[in-house]
């Protein structure tokens, strides 16, 4: 990486987070770190963001990545934990052994989590419960119109979440259209890689043109990307303050 960066490498800088222990991949624990730890390594290192581990098995993680783990004057490693559903009566027990993991001083810190919640009284309550440190993206339902949820979330330090499975839909650009309108992150979970590039030109469409839900749909649909008529402080823009990051559950 140089000072002058490319549009891509404003573009891809720091946009994957790796979810290798979920389906399709199912890695087990051990493989998950040892894939990290060479990731970390490899001249692509650039593209990551944080390792994602469900707070039930923070436990092992730490077991299983002795010796691999940062020594105390090195970078630690960057975690994003899957807590339960806001909903669930594990939530705030979850919520603590994060901030327990965290004071661990292990190696790694998960400053970063993510969950479920589809009410805005779930949201509230989950946000109450939340430790400052801790920035959540929140998973909203994507069959429903997510305006409601995603005002809740407006003025919060929060950002959203959507789970596309398969080919982003009418319904994701809605989504994609009221997070931008509303100046709220998001992040992108299932296998959709072949797309990122796809959401990276309409949430840009949206933040400098203001483009509808149906233009972001046709960018969403098309073969190809343009990325010409932006500046690289546009999409330094569009990536800091809309579309953080994607879960991956492979590295290619």
């Amino acid at each position: 990486m140089t000072n002058s960066l490319s549009k891509n490498e404003i573009l891809l800088e720091g946009i994957i987070d790796y979810a290798g222990l979920y389906p399709p991949a199912d890695l087990d624990m051990q493989s998950l770190v040892n894939n990290w730890a060479s990731y970390l390594q490899s001249e692509d290192s650039w593209m990551l963001a944080r390792l994602i581990v469900p707070s039930n098995r923070l436990d092992e993680f730490v077991e299983c990545a002795k010796g691999l783990l940062p020594k105390p004057d090195e970078e630690m490693w960057q975690l994003s934990v899957l807590l339960p559903p806001a909903n669930d009566e594990g939530f705030e027990e979850a919520v603590q052994k994060t901030i327990d993991f965290n004071m661990s001083d292990c190696g790694a810190v998960a400053n970063v989590v993510e969950f479920k919640a589809s009410t805005t009284s779930e949201i509230d309550f989950a946000l109450d419960v939340l430790h400052d440190d801790l920035f959540p993206y929140i998973e909203l339902p994507i069959d429903e119109d997510p305006r409601g949820l995603i005002a809740c979330l407006s003025g919060a330090i929060a950002g959203a979440k959507f789970y596309i499975d398969g080919e982003p839909s009418l319904k994701f650009a809605f989504c994609l259209h009221s997070c931008a309108t509303s100046c709220l992150p998001f992040k992108t979970g299932g296998e959709i890689g072949s797309k990122i590039m796809n959401i990276l030109q309409a949430t840009t469409a949206v933040m400098v043109d203001e483009v509808s839900v149906e233009v972001i749909e046709e960018i969403l649909d098309s073969p190809t990307q343009d990325f010409s008529s932006f500046t690289e402080l546009q999409l330094e823009q569009a990536r800091g303050e809309l579309f953080n990051s994607f879960s991956s559950t492979t590295i290619n």
